[in-house]
């Protein structure tokens, strides 16, 4: 006996020690191939390494092997065989498309064989039959079109199967009639049409079936006969036409989904035979008719979706349903909801009634489980006191894309849990604070009638805001996040003051924020810019006034075309000075709280007049300039002798001025046009400045284009014409100061206005640019340039017509009175010069030095004085007769009198005897067309005292005054 225990005892512990030799061998593996990594519980991966065959050198003691995502293309027979304690292989993602039959011999272990993404044409049968220890397989992203029957027989562990994603058009019903352990089937995303009646009758322990993305048309009324203990099935995108009944013999369906089918109808009691129902989704059908019975009694339903059922107009019944915690009926036609409805959904947590034609919300408050309401998009008008009331446990409230224009003042006060709340895109002037004391976020932007600022201190945890205005985020911006309260303060206190309490910076988010176009605290920004726009300002007022009262006053001479273009340009000028000075005057009013006001001034009728006020002068002084250019370029080629429009006589010169006015009249009507098309999609409101600058894309912004394309071909006009009319005149040089200082006034206009439109139009197109805000200096140069540049011709022009235009010269000494200051006296030729201090300075002028301070000069026209007298009689012929002995008579005084103008006629003098005793230009008294012939030149070959006696003898032999600069007086000896 005693050897006997002594044998037993040895072979007790020879056993032993042989099961921990081979424990330690399996968990530290002997060998591992260089193209894998192993570890040391026997797993082997060599996924991604390019192998197009299985590597040699793994370890017999690997249960896990992983070649995914490799190029093997095939397997050849016994490739395994050194591996019998494998029980996981994956082989996706390869180029498989041949498994030899004897390929998995000898893994009597394996469980689980992932065989997708490979290019398998058919269930590789003959490989899996001695796989008796399977229990899950993977053949789904294949190419295969046939199961054969015999491709499961002997995997009878089998509990997963994967087929979907391949080409098969019909349930491989042989194949699985001996599956009895199936628990998941996957047949999504393959042809199947049609679903047989008893396909699934020996699958008696499946739990899960997946059919979604086929293309079922129908299915037999038994087709799911057998399948007791199914909870899960799916029949999601597929193109079933009616409801399936056959889910009636599915006692413990848990979950069902058929939603984006073509079902029109859901039955009565539909789903009476389905107690345990769970989920529900029927949504993206196009249903008709939903029976009010066919929820009823469903006590285990929790989720029910119902979307796009656009024809529904019913609230289907639930009673019932007691457990039913997430509701989603969206995009029917509902127009009420049950005044009873939380009656029978008390633990409802989830509710989404977007999408409907919900006129009028019902008391929630049975539903006191609720944490997030959805009402989006419907046609609610207003919420009353007990809409919301008790439910304290409400976190996300979205009452957006309604028509609500009134909320009590209570609606909110119990909702303490209340984090988010959506009111955008509804008609609210105010918003009710009391009871949001937990709130985070706050969506108010499409409010148009919500103009009061708000106020952060009722809204304590506020986070992140979206506001109607960006005035509005100014009372967020500058509040103090990390200001603790009193209240905060003596807690911190109570709980140990000497703890230093860690408190973190809390952000606020505030949408659409403030900025340069929409300031805070100054309109004009800096006191740079101020003081720009301040003197642009007063320089357009006063020069502006200057010029129209120079040349509407009464003693001013009549308007030619070219002076009667200056006027009203300078009329559209001083618009645009008065439109800068309403500006200035904002700023002032609004001194440091522009945002109190802005939103009222950028919506209201006076940013809407202004803006208007703005294009329309700016557009109008643009559209000018081109038909400036037209009218001195016809002029100076009627001196040139190239055109008759402007030497004919009186009454054709009045034509003329008439037609430049009409035409002038139809340019001002179509910068009325393009200022009211401005308000379009209120494109003029977008700025305090009231401009139709606009941030982004959309109908303001094309108005604005076609605003700068408009200008840049008034301009491109303008400068086409100019150039041709300098390119006419070639070295040429006009004799009359007058017209040759018009002409350099226009081409400065061109030049000028064109400079100060390009920085303007550049900040018009920057919001069609990606990153152009970045690129160009961003909103506060866009805002810089706006307001120095677009005024800024309105400044400028009048000061050139001031100071290069001689006619302004004397319109001003006309107006000062002093037009009269002289005449030739006499055979004399005694006249009063009005000295400029430049040009050519004689010894006349040198020596009467005190005559000429006070305004007046003597000259003697010397040999000059002859000439006069002749020419006086001659011109007193050919008053009396038009005999060819006068014509040529009169011919030696032509040299002298063409081109040479005098000044019109102080108030108080007699006017002009005649209309045709008139100059064409500038309204000054004239003689060259009825005294000069057309073979003459217009432009002077004579020296500058032939030109001034000239003027005097015709002045003389008229009896009219004269007035002419003092570089034009001859000197004495000559």
């Amino acid at each position: 006996m005693p050897s006997l225990v002594a044998i037993r005892l040895l072979v007790l512990v020879l056993g032993l020690c042989s099961l921990r030799v081979a424990g330690q061998g399996r968990s530290t593996p002997a060998t591992c191939s260089p193209l894998c990594r192993c570890d040391e519980d026997g797993g082997a991966d060599c996924s991604g390494k390019g192998l197009s065959t299985v590597p040699a050198g793994l370890s017999a003691f690997t249960y896990y092997l992983d070649l995914s995502m490799n190029n093997i293309t095939e397997l050849p027979a016994n490739v395994f065989k050194n591996l019998p304690y494998l029980e996981e292989l994956r082989l996706a993602g390869n180029d498989l498309v041949f498994i030899h039959p004897e390929a998995l011999s000898g893994l009597y272990q394996l469980k689980v064989l992932m065989l997708q993404n490979n290019q398998l044409k058919t269930v590789p049968s003959a490989a899996l039959k001695n796989l008796h220890a399977l229990q899950s397989l993977r053949l789904d992203a294949n190419h295969i079109t046939v199961v054969p029957g015999d491709s499961f027989e002997g995997l009878q562990q089998l509990r997963h199967l994967w087929l979907d994603d391949n080409s098969l058009t019909e349930v491989p019903v042989g194949p699985l009639q001996h599956q009895g352990n199936l628990q998941a089937l996957t047949l999504a995303l393959n042809r199947i049409t049609h679903i047989p009646d008893n396909a699934f009758a020996n699958l008696s322990s499946l739990v899960v079936l997946h059919l979604h993305n086929n293309r079922i048309q129908e299915i037999g009324k038994n087709c799911f006969n057998g399948l007791d203990n199914l909870e899960t099935l799916d029949l999601n995108f597929n193109n079933l036409k009616s409801f399936p009944e056959a889910i009636q013999t599915l006692p413990k369906l848990k979950e069902l989904g058929f939603h984006s089918n073509n079902i029109a109808i859901i039955p009565e009691g539909a789903f009476h035979k389905n107690p345990l129902l769970r989920t529900v989704h029927l949504y993206d059908n196009p249903l008709s008719f939903v029976g009010r019975s066919a929820f009823q009694n469903l006590s285990d339903l929790h989720s029910l979706m119902l979307r796009g059922a656009t024809l529904v107009q019913d609230f289907p019944s639930l009673t019932g349903t007691g457990n039913l915690e997430s509701l989603t009926l969206t995009g029917t036609k509902i127009r009420a909801i049950p005044e009873d409805l939380c009656e029978d959904l008390s633990v409802l947590r989830t509710l989404d009634l977007s999408y409907n034609e919900i006129e009028e919300l019902p008391s929630f408050q049975g539903c006191v489980s609720l944490q997030d309401v959805t009402v989006q998009h419907n046609r609610v008008q207003q919420i009353d006191r007990d809409t919301f009331q008790g439910l304290t446990s409400l976190r996300v409230l979205d009452l957006s894309r309604n028509q609500i224009k009134f909320i009590h003042r209570d609606a909110f006060l119990s909702l303490s849990a209340l984090t988010n709340l959506d009111l955008s895109m509804n008609f609210l002037a105010s918003v009710p604070t009391a009871g949001l004391n937990a709130l985070n976020q706050l969506k108010l932007v499409g409010n148009p009638d919500m103009k009061n600022s708000l106020t952060a201190k009722s809204l304590p945890k506020l986070r992140s805001i979206s506001v109607p205005y960006a005035y509005q985020c100014c009372a967020f911006m500058t509040c103090d996040s990390t200001h603790s309260s009193p209240e905060s303060e003596e807690k911190r206190k109570d709980l140990g003051g000497d703890e230093e309490m860690e408190r973190v910076p809390l952000v606020m988010h505030c949408s659409p924020s403030p900025g340069a176009f929409k300031p805070c605290a100054h309109l004009l920004g800096s006191w740079m810019i101020r003081l720009t726009v301040w003197f642009i300002c007063l320089v357009a007022l006063l020069f502006n006034c200057l010029v129209l009262a120079a040349s509407f006053s009464p003693r001013a001479s009549p308007l030619s075309p070219a002076r009667l273009l200056v006027a009203l340009l300078a009329s559209s000028n001083l618009l645009t000075g008065l439109y800068v000075a309403a500006l200035t005057l904002l700023d002032v009013v609004t001194w440091g709280s522009f945002a109190t006001y802005g939103v009222r001034w950028e919506t209201g009728a006076g940013c809407q007049a202004l803006g208007v006020l703005a294009v329309f002068s700016s557009e109008w002084a643009v559209l000018l300039l081109p038909l400036a250019a037209v009218e001195r370029s016809l002029a100076v080629r009627a001196l040139m002798g190239k055109a008759g429009i402007l030497r004919g006589g009186g009454g054709e010169r009045r034509e003329g001025r008439k037609r430049f006015g009409l035409a002038a009249a139809l340019l001002g009507l179509l910068a009325v046009v393009a200022a009211f098309l401005s308000l379009y999609h209120g494109s003029a409101g977008g700025s305090p400045l009231c401009l139709p600058f606009s941030e982004g894309p959309g109908p303001g912004l094309g108005v604005t284009v076609a605003l700068v394309l408009l200008n840049t071909l008034a301009y491109l006009l303008s400068a086409v014409v100019y150039t041709r009319l300098y390119c006419s005149l070639g070295r040429a040089r006009l004799a009359d100061p007058e017209q040759a200082g018009s002409v350099r006034h226009v081409a400065w206009l061109i030049f000028t206005n064109c400079i100060f439109f390009c920085p303007v139009a550049a900040f018009s197109f920057a919001p069609l640019l990606a990153g152009a805000g970045n690129a160009a200096g961003g909103p506060e140069m866009a805002k810089s340039v706006t307001l120095i540049f677009f005024p800024l011709s309105a400044c400028l022009n009048p000061v050139l017509y001031v100071c290069f235009n001689p006619a302004f010269r004397h319109d001003w000494l006309r107006l000062r009175g002093r037009g009269m200051g002289g005449a030739c006296d006499g055979r004399n030729g005694k006249a009063v010069a009005v000295g400029t201090g430049s040009g050519g300075s004689s010894r006349a002028g040198e020596s009467g030095g005190s005559r000429q301070e006070t305004g007046e000069l003597g000259y003697e026209c010397g040999m000059y004085t002859q000439l006069c007298e002749h020419c006086e009689a001659a011109l007193l012929a050919r008053t009396s007769s038009s005999s060819a002995s006068s014509s040529s008579s009169s011919s030696a005084c032509r040299h002298l009198v063409k081109s040479h103008s005098c000044p019109a006629l102080a108030g108080g003098e007699a006017p002009c005897p005649r209309a045709e005793g008139c100059w064409a230009d500038s309204g000054t008294l004239w003689a060259q067309s009825e005294y000069a012939d057309e073979g003459d030149s217009f432009v002077s070959d004579s020296s500058e005292q032939v030109q001034a006696c000239g003027r005097a003898c015709f002045c003389q032999s008229r009896g009219l005054p004269l007035v002419h600069y003092s570089y034009n007086i001859p000197r004495v000896k000559d």
